[in-house]
């Protein structure tokens, strides 16, 4: 019989190191992966706040856009009727005009 123990004493301590080998190489790959998930985990919290960020810039941008086509109304507006009153006045100069010739 010891012609098989110590055989198998060899083979079995051989299977313990390498169960121990393959323990730490498992145990490095999943830091490894963590490692990884954590650094994409961090881009993806940067890329969420420059969306963010680009998402109030253009609330931002939309709001000043619809201002101001509320303003180029109002002024289009203004315009018109200073035009008309102008028109108006220029009607009445030539009214006048015409009346002072005729006198």
């Amino acid at each position: 019989m010891e012609g098989i123990e110590k055989p198998a004493m060899i083979a079995a301590l051989l299977l313990m190191f390498a169960s121990i080998g393959t323990k730490a190489g498992t145990a490095h790959l999943i830091w490894r992966m963590k490692h990884q998930i954590n650094h994409v985990a961090t881009i993806k919290q940067e890329a969420l706040a420059r969306l963010k960020i680009a998402q109030s810039q253009k609330g931002v941008a939309v709001q000043n856009k619809t201002l101001l086509t509320i303003k180029k109304v109002k002024l289009e507006k203004r315009l018109n009727r200073m035009n008309k009153d102008m028109d108006d006045i220029k009607q009445e100069d030539d009214a006048r005009k015409q009346r002072d010739e005729i006198e």
